[in-house]
């Protein structure tokens, strides 16, 4: 058990993780939710070190996007204000409006007053405020994107997306100089999500972000575990946008991204 799932699993925290639904009334994880438990708290633990990145002296204002139930969003304010004693405010994101209502019956159950839930999509989703930090777990496809791009646009100084169903490149992916590899669908299905990722790594750097992709947690956890974590540091990469547009031509492809962030466009 990491020290964040220890901080996460204690007496003081079981009413949480009740009332979010990862725990049974007697306050013990479901059986079927630890695993999900262990990635929620190995998210949380790289959404913590960078808010460490953050000074103390203000509040560090967190977007969850395509939140679903906000497991992470929960557990997220639960360490930071409760362990770490941080200042933070919460705005969580999702299209689905019945995942919204259930968010914000626990939110007013647990008294966080420091967290909002919107029934939106992620891009057409009007900030008041700068995001310190934009994040996405397991947003499935192109929401990833969408993610990716709302943190780009709103200035977010920190983006950490957890990508997954890594659709969009694989349907568009059929005329290219990997044939010969791509005509065995398991194989074109690998080769597609490690393209999508890099296009989205590219696209971070072009944008002006250092960007770490490694795995987060262990594959016995989730077998989608690898992290894009980014972080502003400059005003763009025109290199890294010459090398998506490389990438680009060799796979014969027009990813979504682009609908997102117009100076993409070739």
């Amino acid at each position: 058990m990491t020290h964040t799932s220890a901080f996460l699993f204690t007496n003081e925290s079981k009413d949480f993780l009740r009332t979010v639904g990862l725990a049974r009334p007697d306050g013990e994880l479901y059986t079927n939710q630890r695993k999900k438990f262990r990635e929620v708290a190995a998210m949380v633990e790289q959404l913590a070190i960078v808010s460490m990145k953050i000074t103390k002296r203000r509040t560090v204002a967190f977007l969850d996007c395509a939140c679903g139930k906000s497991y992470v969003a929960f557990a997220l304010n639960y360490i930071l204000t409760r362990k770490l004693n941080r200042s933070v405010q919460i705005i969580g994101v999702d299209k689905n409006p019945q995942l919204i209502h259930r968010c914000i019956e626990a939110q007013r159950s647990l008294g966080y007053e420091n967290m909002e839930f919107h029934a939106a999509s992620i891009v057409d989703f009007v900030l008041d405020k700068k995001p310190d930090v934009t994040y996405c777990l397991h947003a499935c496809d192109t929401a990833t994107d969408e993610a990716i791009a709302k943190g780009i646009v709103s200035g977010s100084r920190f983006i950490v997306a957890v990508p997954c169903c890594q659709r969009e490149v694989s349907r568009k992916m059929r005329r290219h100089l990997l044939t010969p590899l791509t005509q065995f669908p398991l194989i074109k299905e690998r080769l597609s999500s490690l393209v999508t990722d890099a296009i989205r790594a590219l696209v971070l750097s072009a944008a002006g972000y250092k960007v770490e992709v490694f795995e987060f947690t262990s594959s016995k956890v989730t077998p989608k575990n690898l992290m894009l974590r980014a972080e502003k540091t400059r005003l763009g990469d025109k290199n890294a946008l010459k090398q998506y547009w490389r990438l680009r031509k060799l796979f014969s492809i027009e990813p979504k991204m682009e609908e997102y962030l117009v100076w993409l466009r070739p």
